[in-house]
C-alpha cells in the first residue's frame, strides 16, 4: 500500500505549484468566455488537474537512479492481451470450494495490479462525462490514449531521461485502464446526481458574468500593464532620439490608454481579453471624460505616492510654500487612501463605483454574450 500512498502524497505537495502555473491562464479563459469564475466550476477544474497529476505520479514514481536503471535487465514489453489471467491461475492457490482461501486474492500482486489499473482511470471517465459532456465513444478513445501515454512514458524511460525502461510496458494495462474509464462513464449519473449539470454551471457563470467584478478588472489591469510595456518599448524604438523618459512615458500612455479606447469604443487589450469595456453614462463630452478618467486613474491614483515623495523633496526657504506643499501632499494622501479603501471594500463587498468613476461618469460594462442555446432553454 505504501507504494501507492507515497506518490499520492507527493502529488498533493506538488499540486500548489501546478495550481500557481495554471491559475492565470484559467482565469483569463473563464473571464473571456463566461465573464465570471464560480467556485464550483473552479473546484471541478482544479480537482481534475489534481487527479491527472496524481495518476501520472502513480505511474512514474518512485523514480530510481539512472545508474540503477542501467544495471537492470532489459524489460521486454508484454504484448499478449489478457495475459494477467494466466498469471492469476499460475500464482493463485485458491480453492474455489473454500471461501476462506478467497482472502489470498487481496495479497495477490496480479489481482491488486489489475484492480489498480481499473480504479486509476475511473475518475477520468467521470470527469469526461460529467463536466466535459463527452459521449461514450470519445470517453473510450480518451481513456485509451491516456493509458497509452502512461505506457509510452514507461516504455521510453520517462521520454529518454533514463537509458531504458524501468517499468514494464503491458498491453493488459492499456485494456484495464480503458475499462476503468468506461466504468467511470457508466457510473457517472450515480455519483453526480447531487451536482448541477454542466448547462446549469454555464448558466450560472453567464449570469454572474453580466456584472464586472473587481477581480475581473484586476486581471484586465495586469494584462494592460503588459500591453502598455510593449507599447512603451515600440515607442522607444520608433523615437530613439527622444531620450527623455517622461516624454516617452506620456506618449505611450496617450496611445495605449487614451487613443486605443477612443478608437475601439472603450476597449484596451486587457479589457478585450476579459470581455469588458469602458462606457460613458453622460450625453456629452465622452472623449474629454474618458481622457480625464485615465489621467485620474493612471497618472493620478497609481502614481500619487511618487508625486508626494517628489514634492516633499523640494527644497524651499518659504514657510508659505512649505506649508502649501504639505497641504497638497495631505490632499493627495487623502485621495489615495480613499481609493485604497474603496478598492479593499470592493474585494470583499458588492460592486461600487470608484471616486474617479463618479467624477468622470464612466464605468466598466460586461460585453459577455450568453450562449444562444442556453438562452433558448
Amino acid at each position: 500500500m505504501e507504494v501507492y500512498l507515497e506518490p499520492i502524497k507527493i502529488a498533493f505537495f506538488t499540486f500548489p505549484l501546478l495550481a500557481l502555473l495554471i491559475t492565470l491562464p484559467y482565469l483569463i479563459y473563464q473571464y473571456h468566455k463566461f465573464g465570471s469564475v464560480p467556485f464550483l466550476r473552479s473546484a471541478i477544474v482544479y480537482t481534475f488537474a489534481l487527479y491527472l497529476l496524481t495518476a501520472f505520479f502513480l505511474v512514474i514514481l518512485p523514480l530510481p537512479s539512472r545508474q540503477a536503471v542501467a544495471l537492470m535487465p532489459t524489460k521486454t514489453p508484454q504484448l499478449i492481451p489478457f495475459h494477467f489471467i494466466k498469471d492469476f491461475m499460475d500464482n493463485t492457490n485458491i480453492v474455489w470450494k473454500d471461501p476462506r482461501s478467497y482472502l489470498t486474492l487481496i495479497k495477490n500482486p496480479t489481482v491488486y495490479t489489475v484492480l489498480f489499473n481499473i480504479v486509476l482511470t475511473i475518475p477520468f471517465g467521470i470527469y469526461l462525462r460529467y463536466y466535459f459532456e463527452k459521449k461514450w465513444s470519445k470517453v473510450l478513445l480518451a481513456s485509451f490514449l491516456l493509458s497509452l501515454f502512461f505506457e509510452v512514458t514507461q516504455l521510453t524511460g520517462l521520454f529518454g531521461i533514463y537509458p531504458k525502461a524501468y517499468r514494464l510496458f503491458d498491453v493488459d494495462d492499456l485494456l484495464m485502464n480503458t475499462l476503468g474509464g468506461m466504468i467511470g462513464f457508466w457510473i457517472t449519473p450515480l455519483l453526480t446526481c447531487f451536482l448541477p449539470s454542466r448547462k446549469k454551471l454555464d448558466e450560472t457563470s453567464y449570469k454572474k458574468g453580466q456584472e464586472v467584478s473587481i477581480y475581473r478588472r484586476i486581471i484586465a489591469f495586469f494584462i494592460d500593464m503588459g500591453g502598455y510595456t510593449l507599447c512603451f518599448g515600440i515607442v522607444s524604438l520608433l523615437f530613439p532620439h527622444w531620450n527623455q523618459y517622461p516624454i516617452l512615458f506620456l506618449l505611450a500612455f496617450l496611445i495605449y490608454y487614451i487613443l486605443i479606447p477612443i478608437i475601439t469604443n472603450g476597449y484596451t487589450i486587457g479589457k478585450f481579453v476579459v470581455k469588458i469595456r469602458l462606457a460613458y453614462k453622460g450625453k456629452r463630452g465622452r472623449i474629454f471624460f474618458l481622457i480625464l478618467r485615465e489621467c485620474l486613474l493612471y497618472l493620478g491614483t497609481l502614481l500619487l505616492p511618487f508625486y508626494c515623495l517628489n514634492l516633499l523633496e523640494i527644497d524651499t526657504n518659504s514657510i508659505f510654500m512649505e506649508r502649501l506643499i504639505h497641504l497638497i501632499v495631505l490632499f493627495f494622501l487623502i485621495y489615495y487612501l480613499t481609493f485604497l479603501l474603496q478598492f479593499f471594500k470592493s474585494l470583499v463587498g458588492k460592486k461600487r463605483p470608484f471616486l474617479y468613476e463618479k467624477i468622470t461618469k464612466t464605468e466598466n460594462v460586461s460585453t459577455i454574450v450568453i450562449n444562444m442555446e442556453l438562452q433558448e432553454k
